[in-house]
């Protein structure tokens, strides 16, 4: 039967291309759509089989949204001071000295990168960080009336900040007589200072401490130097093994990785050490900087190859069933870019009444970051270029707006058709602001890229083993809170 000279498979699929979606397949063949405006992704034979389905997903809000999705774009001081009492100043972090012993090559203080200050030698002065302290505790009262059940959270960041030690002792001391109520303290190190003393005092004090350190030698001493071009490996190991034999728990470990690292070595190191944990790997920081330019065609074909190969790997521990190893490195990579994928948040809401639209960008003060100055910026990775206020006058909730409402301007504009929309994880730390919030596109193409990638291999491992993805989230994140809780 007809219906105006179409048939019910015709005008099925006329609805389906009108809805803005992305198709793709799995290794193994498996047909998928993921609609953006929703985020939810459905098998493609699942939606063509049953007339039902098909209807079902036609009429979920969310699917398609409305003409004035975005439903307010002019944010008020207030406005943003409300939305960080209710979730905002997560953390204190604290840059007690410009100082540092390294001169690690992919650094954003080494010159390399534009609107970040380079390697200096002054330090924080013991009243500038009283008022930091001060300001931060002060929100945190504030805002208890939104969010009584926030604890505050203190980080201490450099250039080295053990470099500083005296400074951040006395810190602690400080916000433990201001506060009645436990405070979470971490550090983040290159490990070089970590003498016993020291260790003690972390240990004691229940830091959360985080080590740089690029996993295998070699990878490591590439790039991570002392101030005299050597490799630090050796003392840094030395010293992680210290603080393990101390805190009695495994090294939390901050890694990163660019085009010369081999995949395999990285697997084998990280399954020779149960003393580490990697905590966080990333990639060195593309964005402006000339870093890459050292690179040939020749390191980035190996650099793939050596990808595939842990893809392999992962795939054979997958179809086997193997145990989630915490200290497997293609675990964590590979395995946080399915639940990356499976666990990102249904949006069904026809209207987007989140402050900041489609991109992963916080509010500006989620974080508060206090440089050896005394100016505020939106967080330590973000570049020197706009301050939000300073810990003499406060958060300035006003050029927070400022920034929010201009960011939304360009974001909405550009961002508002992407398949990214729902899942973009860019934030500030690759937006240029001094003259107007800029986005490159050339990033947002990368973005988009990896993304088809994520989706095709993520749901190519649910199809392999459907389970390993969820027991592998709650196994290794109940294993992290476990051995957080220990540190605090």
């Amino acid at each position: 039967m007809k219906n105006n000279g179409k048939c019910k498979q015709q005008e099925k699929g006329d609805v389906m291309d009108k809805l803005d979606k992305y198709e793709f397949s799995t290794y193994s063949g498996g047909e998928y759509i993921y609609f953006p405006d929703s985020n939810i992704v459905l098998g493609k034979k699942w939606i063509e089989e049953d007339e039902k389905r098909y209807k079902d997903i036609i009429n979920l809000s969310g699917f398609q949204k409305e003409e004035d999705y975005n439903t307010k774009f002019n944010y008020s001081g207030e406005d943003i001071k409300i939305n960080l009492f209710k979730a905002g100043f997560v953390q204190l972090a604290i840059e007690v000295t410009s100082q540092c012993n390294f001169r690690c090559k992919y650094c954003v203080f080494s010159g390399r990168y534009s609107g970040q200050r380079i390697h200096k030698t002054d330090n924080m002065s013991l009243e500038t960080a009283k008022k930091s302290i001060d300001l931060y505790l002060r929100y945190i009262e504030e805002a208890k009336d939104y969010n009584p059940n926030r604890r505050p959270v203190i980080s201490f960041y450099g250039g080295e900040p053990l470099l500083n030690f005296d400074l951040i002792k006395q810190c602690v001391e400080y916000a433990k007589s201001l506060y009645d109520e436990q405070i979470y303290f971490s550090v983040t190190t290159n490990g070089s200072l970590l003498t016993d003393d020291i260790i003690d005092f972390l240990v004691i004090e229940k830091f959360s401490t985080i080590v740089s350190l690029d996993g295998y030698k070699e990878n490591h001493d590439r790039n991570r130097v002392n101030a005299s071009g050597h490799g630090t490996f050796d003392f840094v190991m030395k010293n992680i093994k210290k603080l393990y034999e101390k805190q009695k728990t495994p090294v939390f470990l901050s890694t990163v990785f660019d085009y010369k690292t081999d995949f395999q070595k990285m697997e084998e190191f990280f399954r020779e050490n149960s003393q580490v944990v990697e905590l966080t790997i990333n990639g060195v920081n593309s964005f402006g900087t000339d870093y890459f330019n050292q690179f040939t065609k020749e390191d980035y074909i190996s650099f793939n190859k050596s990808l595939e190969e842990l893809k392999e790997s992962f795939i054979v521990d997958v179809q086997e069933g193997k145990n989630h190893n915490l200290n497997s490195f293609m675990h964590r990579v590979l395995g946080d870019i399915c639940t990356s994928i499976f666990m990102k948040q249904v949006n069904l809401n026809p209207q987007n009444d989140k402050v900041i639209k489609y991109t992963g960008s916080c509010i500006p003060g989620t974080k508060l970051f206090v440089d050896y100055q005394g100016e505020i910026y939106i967080c330590e990775k973000v570049s020197r270029e706009v301050s939000i206020g300073n810990v003499y006058n406060g958060l300035d909730f006003n050029k927070c707006a400022d920034i929010v409402n201009q960011y939304n301007e360009v974001v909405s504009k550009k961002c508002n058709k992407c398949l990214l929309r729902n899942t973009c994880k860019r934030c500030f730390t690759s937006i240029t602001m001094k003259k107007g919030v800029d986005i490159h596109p050339d990033i947002c193409k990368e973005k988009i890229y990896d993304f088809k990638k994520d989706l095709e291999f993520a749901y190519s491992i649910f199809e392999l083993n459907p389970t390993w993805i969820g027991t592998y989230f709650n196994e290794y994140y109940d294993k992290i809170k476990e051995m957080a809780v220990i540190i605090k």
